[in-house]
Parts: structure tokens; sequence; C-alpha cells
């Protein structure tokens, strides 16, 4: 599991609300380490140790974090070579390239290890049962923050003994970040408790009074167009919407805390949400009811060749924000828009001969987007966004010709 430095970074806002325990330490030291980890059995309420003793917890530098990523690609690679696994298809990266989700860098797994390295602070290892704890220039002067995030992974590595941390790899992209902030939010809440336990520096005035008023204001920043921490400074709209899960993770479990406190927060195990939509409507509105989409889009001329769709995969609520983010639409009308969503599918087609990728997202909606967020959405070099009724169709291709002709349709077959 990962760790944002954005939650470290701003902890220094939160309110003295209780009597302080714990002492700042080095997380180095053994024995910082153990009073962190008990402090964590103590807040969950656990009556017991499951390790009897902490779990195993190493530090690494960035450079070894990046060596490490890099040589977990290039033996993940590997090892589909021994099997004869072709590579990558390139409309895999492609597609979400067209989108705008993704720069046009080609390299979309250097993204991805550059994201990392630069956004995670620590991490529990439900394989190797361990916890890492990345070393980032910028937190070495903040050993509160240090303690807040090796609190956040203990809480992984108990949580491992209470569930499986194994997400299923046949989700959905939007279940997979619906089983994240289940996962993630539930560690950001007890982190953030722990915090409070640390007492501020001298002089230091906190202001927020509670962890429900923190973390509504996290969700807000990271999910806003305005500041040093909006959600532009998370990175392209792709690897940005995944850091969501921490705020709106731990805003529904902090709802839950306060008005049950522990027994509530592994009560809600139970009452999860199955859409990251959930999360995005909070935790006490009524969740709609489900759209669906029972047909492909029509095949483009030019790749009927190649036959159906390559993949299909539903994005979810949360990447329909980041996708509106991405194309400059106001985050308040991203969000607005984004609560509309009900289902939507992604579906990919590739020409062999010519190497050209086309895409089609069609999203059902609860009601039309605003006519403001579909003139920011048509622009020049963007997708083409075409909405009828509570339908809406976004289109896009590398082959520069194929969007004057093609036409998905949303009925089934296309008329």
């Amino acid at each position: 599991m990962t760790r944002i430095l954005f939650v470290a970074g701003v902890l220094a806002l939160l309110a003295a609300c209780n009597d302080h325990t714990i002492k700042v330490c080095d997380i180095t030291q053994s024995d910082c380490q153990r009073d962190i980890y008990y402090a964590d059995l103590h807040l969950r309420g656990d009556g017991y140790d499951p390790f009897a003793g902490i779990p195993p917890i190493r530090t690494i530098s960035e450079d070894q974090y990046r060596q490490e990523l890099q040589a977990d690609a290039a033996k993940a690679a590997a090892e589909a070579a021994a099997q004869n696994q072709p590579p990558p298809p390139p409309w895999a990266g492609q597609a979400l390239v067209l989108l705008g989700l993704l720069p046009s860098t080609g390299d979309t797994q250097g993204e991805s290890i550059d994201n990392q390295v630069q956004n995670v602070a620590a991490y529990y290892s439900n394989e190797t049962k361990d916890v890492t704890v990345v070393a980032h220039p910028e937190l070495n002067t903040d050993p509160a923050s240090n303690m807040e995030t090796l609190a956040h992974e203990l809480v992984h590595a108990l949580q491992d003994r209470e569930i499986n941390l194994n997400i299923a790899s046949n989700q959905s992209t939007d279940e997979y970040f619906t089983s994240k902030a289940l996962i993630e939010g539930d560690a950001t809440f007890y982190g953030l408790l722990f915090r409070y336990e640390i007492p501020p520096p001298a002089g230091k005035q906190f202001i927020y009074p509670n962890p429900l008023a923190y973390l509504a204001a996290m969700r807000d920043g990271m999910m806003s167009d305005q500041g040093s921490d909006d959600f532009a400074s998370l990175g392209p709209p792709y690897f940005a919407v995944p850091w969501l899960v921490y705020p709106l993770g731990g805003f529904w479990y902090a709802t839950r805390w306060t008005e049950g406190g522990n027994s509530a927060v592994r009560h809600s195990y139970a009452s999860a949400p199955k859409r990251s939509l959930d999360y995005l409507l909070g935790p006490d509105v009524t969740a709609p009811a489900s759209a669906s989409i029972s047909c492909y889009p029509a095949v483009p001329i030019a790749f009927t060749s190649s036959g159906n769709a390559y993949a299909v995969d539903s994005l979810g609520a949360a990447f329909f924000f980041g996708y509106l983010m991405g194309w400059k639409v106001p985050a308040a009308d991203s969000l607005s828009s984004a609560k509309l969503w009900r289902y939507d599918l992604l579906f990919y087609y590739y020409n062999q001969s010519t190497q050209k990728t086309a895409v089609v997202w069609r999203i059902e909606l609860g009601s039309p987007l605003a006519d403001s967020v579909l003139a920011t959405l048509n622009t020049p070099t963007g997708p083409r966004v075409v909405q009828t009724g509570t339908t809406l169709m976004i289109t896009a291709s590398d082959d520069p010709t194929l969007l004057t002709t093609w036409n998905p349709g949303i009925t089934c077959p296309a008329q």
C-alpha cells in the first residue's frame, strides 16, 4: 500500500483536541517503531497483539525505491517474455493518451515510476509482510509526519491479519479504485488519529477541530483547481485520480467513527461502497441505482478487419471527474458532473495494418451535462463529445480522418 506526501505535508494543520501521549521520535529507531505500533493497536481498540511484536520495517532512499520499481518492471517483462506473452498492446496506453488522461510521452511505465517515486512516502507489502519507508529529503525535518506515515503503513499490517489485501486482478478500474479507497481510507483515518496524539511544535496553532473537518479539507484541496496542492499537482489525470482514495476513503471512515467509534468502523467493511460514485456522493447520501450498457458501439469501418473491441473497462465516476479536470472543466462543475455518473464502458479498437487506435467511452448519466460543460469539453484538440439525452459518447482516434466518418451510435445495434 502507498501513502501520498500531501497528507504528511498538511497534517500540521490538525487541531489539538485531547491529551497527547506520544513523544516525537526517530522512526528508524526500534523503540520509536514499537511505540507507534502499539499506539495503533490502542487507537483501533485491539485487545491483543497479532504480531507478538512489530512487523519488519526497512527504510530506503528515493534512488533505491526507483531502482526497485525498475527492477520489478524488468522482472515482469522478463517473465512475460519467458512465457511467450506478447508485450502490452499499443492501444492500451494510446487510448488513455487520446482521452487526455495521460500525456503523449509514449512512456506510461516511466511516468508511473516517476509518479510513485515522487509521491509515495511509505508502503506495506502484503507479499513480503514488511513495511518500507521511502526517505524523502523534504520529510527529514518533520519527524512527526514521518511517524504519522509509519502509523498509516502499520495499520495495513494489522489489516492484513483481518482481511485479504490482495485485490482481485479481474476487477474493473472503478471496482479497483473502490477497493483501494476502502483499504487506504482505513489506514488514512487511523494514521490521522495517531497524529492527534503527538503534541504540536512549540508556538504552532492547529486549526482543524476533528478528523472529519481535516479530511474534508484534504478532499476539497486535492479535488480543486486552486492552490499548490490541487488536483493538477498530483500528476496527469490517470495517475492523479488514484491518490483520491486517501481523502475519500478516510472521510467515509471518519464519518462512521464519529457516529459509532471503532465498532462502526469495523462493521462498515460489510457495507462498503461498491462504486467510486458512492465516495464522491458522501457517506450519508443515498446511492442512485446503476444504469447498464447492453451493447458494443459500431466498429469503425477502417477497423472492421480487426473485429470487435479489444478490451472493455468501466472507469467509474472518479476517473470521469479526472477526465473533466484534465480538459479544464472548473472543479465545481467537474465534481457535480461526475456525480451524475451511473455507469460507463470504455471500448478500445486497434487497426493492425495501420497501427492506429480508436476509443469510445460511453457514459450513462442521471441527467444531461450542462451546456457549459459540453462547450468546455469540445475543443479542437480533444476527443469528440456528443450527448444524446442522458448518454454521453466520447470518441477519439489517432487516425485523423476517422472521426469524420465514424458514428458509434447509442442504439443497439447502431443505426
